[in-house]
């Protein structure tokens, strides 16, 4: 009996070491919101905070915190919550409390028992930083509403405000020794504010910045402070009496963060407009040593607490680990990347196309799985558009630049580069048979190409009357049939072109503010419209006759889309989809998960499930069959 036992437990044992592993890699279904069956994308990079014995790391990401192992770079764990902001984080010097802003509120945050603790609320505009005093019992907050204050970080109690900045605080730090505070505004003042944290008087200002201030830092033994900002300049500050030590002038486009090694020899600085980490010499302000390795700017860097490893976060959506002596990268963690302007599933529902904004590349993702089967790169700025041609074969993207590329789904391999137009292309669209592919670009040219040879067919100009020539195209749907094109600018009505004669053939009017988003139906019949105007229409083509308006919604409509069987409509907001039934004129659904604009919605062939792309930096997988009416 003893032996079964011990045999039952090894296979328990096995089993929850199985289950911990595989886990590991499906962090893509980590705390979904309802309804959802996937996310793809880890939210843009906001802020880095190692625990107290180095062994996590935690990142503020735009759609929560996530907690990697240092060792292994490897996700740990996810905590997300409806009330969470983008704006602040910081890690008690314990570990066991996230301060977390949410708008003008503090949530504080029990990572352990992933629970709420308190709300601080006090502040009248929105949260720019946190911090917690070295010895954990205060959080500093700076705020939108000119004021720093001070809490008990045990009983959330307001201790005190501090009031002097002219502007809006985007920074604040406190000194090791806890007794002073540093802060620096947002615009106006271009000063450093030198406060005593036991009384919350002002002692000093500095006026030296010529420009915006964006990073200040204090030396550890407290005497020192140094800054960095839009001047391009790293200036060395006495933090008691506020006197200008040093200026360090460097080569960066401005210099976004500064920070001192842990024994206070070493500046390590970063930029937003730099693809370099840069550690200077504190004694001599000399160049020690410039990091590479991105693809796009260093942002921002922490220090581990040992002190030995510091870590920089990237716009490109990647965050290093780095050795301090030598200067060499250890690891990179990714999946931080800018997902989402577009999204697109293949005809046959079993791959999912999303923008990665930050590097200009498009993975391809097995919809089942989740993994990435392919990534398409060989844009060189921004993609604005995807779409798949209706075979499946081929995938068209539009480039913020002007260039439409057409890729083999199958190899990966870039066929085609389609040149002309001037501008950004936000809108790509296919007729049913291929034959023809339509792209809308922001320097109000549309440009009808041959599908299968790119080859250009027409291009249509002056579609805007030339007293409102500064209405830039903002979405364009070509008819299943290839013979109209819906066309919306920044104006409050829709063209239909016949893509023949490249003429107007029918106006449609009704929204109040500009339309931002066109789609036909299956059956070509009818057109859906999304505005500025919070507002969801339903037109005839054929007749430009207004056939329905939804329900008016509480924020602005930035993308629409029907189901392949043409009775579902699905539309993205603020932080909203609505599931909305032509049938009834009703939402019979909203779902709610995403933190920022929803840019694109789209269905998969089978009608099953529902993709979003948002601002938030992740792209959604939904799953219609517990939704539709």
């Amino acid at each position: 009996m003893k032996n079964l036992n011990l045999l039952s437990m090894l296979m328990i044992l096995i089993l929850l070491l199985s289950f911990s592993n595989g886990s590991a890699q499906e962090y893509t279904r980590w705390h979904l919101p309802e309804g959802a069956i996937a996310r793809y994308g880890k939210g843009s990079i906001r802020a880095l905070a190692y625990f107290p014995d180095g062994s996590r790391l935690a990142v503020r990401s735009s759609i929560g915190i996530w907690i990697y192992d240092t060792r292994t770079g490897e996700e740990l764990d996810l905590l997300t919550g409806d009330r969470w902001d983008v704006s602040a984080m910081a890690l008690s010097p314990d570990g066991k409390t996230f301060a977390v802003a949410n708008g003008r509120n503090i949530i504080l945050w029990d990572p352990l028992t992933r629970s709420e603790k308190d709300v601080l609320i006090g502040h009248t505009a929105r949260v720019y930083s946190l911090v917690f005093s070295p010895s954990g019992e205060t959080l500093a907050s700076s705020s939108r509403d000119n004021t720093i204050r001070l809490w008990d970080a045990d009983t959330g109690e307001l201790l005190r405000t501090l009031v002097g900045h002219t502007d809006g605080v985007h920074s604040v730090t406190y000194s090791p020794d806890g007794k002073m505070l540093a802060s620096a505004g947002i615009r106006e003042d271009n000063a450093i504010y030198l406060w005593e944290v036991r009384t919350g008087r002002l002692l000093q200002t500095t006026t030296k910045h010529s420009d915006r201030i964006y990073s200040i830092a204090y030396s550890p033994d407290s005497l020192t402070l140094a800054s960095g900002g839009r001047d391009s300049k790293i200036r060395l500050w006495d933090a008691h009496t506020g006197k200008l030590l040093k200026t360090i002038t460097t080569d960066m486009k401005y210099v976004s963060s500064v920070l001192y090694s842990p024994d206070g020899g070493t500046l390590v600085s970063g930029s937003w407009l730099d693809n370099s980490v840069y550690m200077w010499d504190v004694q001599t302000g000399e160049l020690l040593k410039t990091l590479t390795g991105y693809a796009a700017s260093a942002q921002s860097v922490t220090y581990a607490p040992d002190g030995k490893t510091f870590t920089s976060k990237s716009s490109d959506g990647t965050i290093r680990f780095w050795d301090v002596d030598t200067g060499k990268s250890l690891k990179t963690i990714r999946g931080h990347t800018v997902v989402a302007r577009s999204v697109a599933f293949s005809p046959d529902s079993g791959t999912l196309a999303s923008s990665e904004m930050a590097d200009h590349a498009i993975p391809l993702r097995n919809i089942q799985t989740g993994e990435r089967l392919k990534t398409l790169v060989g844009h060189t700025n921004f993609i604005a558009s995807i779409t798949y041609s209706p075979n499946g074969q081929t995938l068209a993207s539009g480039s913020w630049s002007g260039p439409i590329h057409l890729w083999d789904v199958q190899t990966g391999q870039l066929l085609k580069t389609l040149t002309g137009h001037e501008q950004g292309v936000p809108s790509l669209s296919y007729s049913m048979d291929g034959a023809t592919l339509a792209s809308g670009s922001w320097d109000n040219t549309i440009r009808l190409w041959e599908g299968k040879t790119g080859q250009l067919l027409r291009t249509i100009t002056e579609i805007v009357p030339e007293a409102d020539s500064n209405k830039i195209i903002q979405s364009t749907s070509l008819s299943p049939d290839g013979q109209t094109l819906a066309v919306a600018t920044d104006e409050n009505v829709i063209r239909l072109l016949d893509t023949h004669t490249g003429k107007v053939k029918t106006i449609l009017t009704g929204h109040a503010h500009s339309v931002t988003s066109v789609a036909f139906s299956p059956n070509r019949s009818v057109l859906a419209s999304g505005s500025d105007d919070a507002t969801i229409r339903l037109w005839n083509v054929t007749t430009g006759e207004l056939l329905l308006t939804f329900p008016k919604q509480s924020n602005r409509i930035r993308s629409v889309a029907f189901s392949p069987d043409g009775q579902i409509l699905a539309s993205g907001s603020y932080k909203k989809i609505y599931i909305s039934d032509l049938a009834t004129g009703k939402h019979t659904a909203t779902l709610t998960g995403h933190n920022d604009w929803i840019r694109s919605v789209a269905f998969s062939s089978n009608g099953q499930t529902l993709a979003s792309g948002s601002d938030d930096c992740s792209v959604l997988l939904w799953d219609l069959t517990q939704i539709r009416p």
